[in-house]
């Protein structure tokens, strides 16, 4: 019987259908294959020194395991998959649940185009440094390399770019967001950067501000809208997705403010395309036309 080689890998989806136990099943299997695809090749990076997407090559593969309380929470076990027992050295059995969830994150970061997306990367330098016989024996070194680390990283999101954008497919759909990882390494996924991952263009995800705005049309079957930005000097009319829980609440002010042609205040975060605003997610918002209220 085999046994995992360290402790499971935690996936969980919230909100929407999730909260009932429910997920579209072709989404929720199209992110788990996303998400055990990209696993596995940071995995065998670890063990094996090697970045590929090809699984011929994996000695050690990524296995779901039965779906946990609380909303929607998948595990993913580790296991050998060569025949015979794997001699692997301890240090890596130790550190491999922490390295893979913090790459998994570092890679999603490069995808995003964070501007903070070093702060992974440097938490697996730190990782490397705290377990000295890790950084010493692993890549000859290398770990100890932030310049290294950061080339490793760029090198496996353009391997796995295909699993990525299978990733987050339920995301905005039929859940709100989606973790990877124990807490401690907090790889939210929402709407926007679903949005940036699943994309065959070239988007990055823009930094969350505050917009004075108009609604124009909404669909509240799945909150897309047109929205006219009021900020100078960022007047225009984008693409928009209210992607506020309030929404779907009767006498909300998003229907109201369409309604009534009020202006909001909005807190919202962009996707970004060629420089310019692809689509704007508003998660938060208030009417600011006090005197028509």
């Amino acid at each position: 019987m085999p046994e995992p080689l360290f402790e499971p890998i935690p996936i969980a989806y919230r909100g929407l259908l999730a909260d009932q136990h429910f997920v579209d099943a072709q989404q929720f299997g199209r992110s788990l294959i996303g998400a055990t695809k990209l696993a596995n090749s940071i995995c065998h990076e670890l063990f094996w020194e090697n970045i590929t997407h090809d699984p011929r090559s994996y000695h050690i593969r990524f296995c779901v395991g039965p779906s946990r309380e609380n909303g929607l929470l998948q595990e993913i076990f580790a296991i050998s998959n060569s025949g015979q027992l794997p001699l692997y050295s301890p240090i890596l059995i130790t550190v491999a649940k922490k390295f893979i969830e913090l790459s998994i994150k570092a890679v999603i970061d490069k995808v995003l185009s964070k501007k903070d997306s070093n702060n992974a990367v440097d938490r697996i330098h730190e990782l490397a440094m705290t377990h000295h016989e890790f950084a010493k024996q692993v890549h000859e070194g290398h770990m100890r390399d932030k310049a290294w680390l950061q080339r490793m990283i760029t090198t496996m999101a353009r391997e796995n770019r295909a699993s990525i954008r299978q990733l987050p497919d339920p995301v905005g759909r039929t859940v709100n967001h989606m973790q990877i990882g124990g807490a401690s390494v907090a790889n939210v996924i929402d709407e926007p950067a679903a949005e940036v991952l699943r994309s065959p263009d070239m988007l990055s995800l823009g930094e969350k501000e505050e917009y004075v705005v108009r609604i124009h049309g909404v669909f509240k079957t799945n909150g897309a809208c047109r929205v006219e930005i009021l900020n100078a000097p960022k007047k225009k009319i984008v693409s928009g997705k209210i992607a506020d829980d309030e929404l779907l609440k009767p006498g909300n002010i998003y229907t109201r403010a369409l309604n009534e042609g009020l202006t909001l205040r909005v807190v919202a975060q962009p996707t970004i395309k060629d420089r310019k605003i692809n689509r704007l997610f508003i998660t938060q918002g208030e009417i600011v036309d006090r005197q028509l209220v």
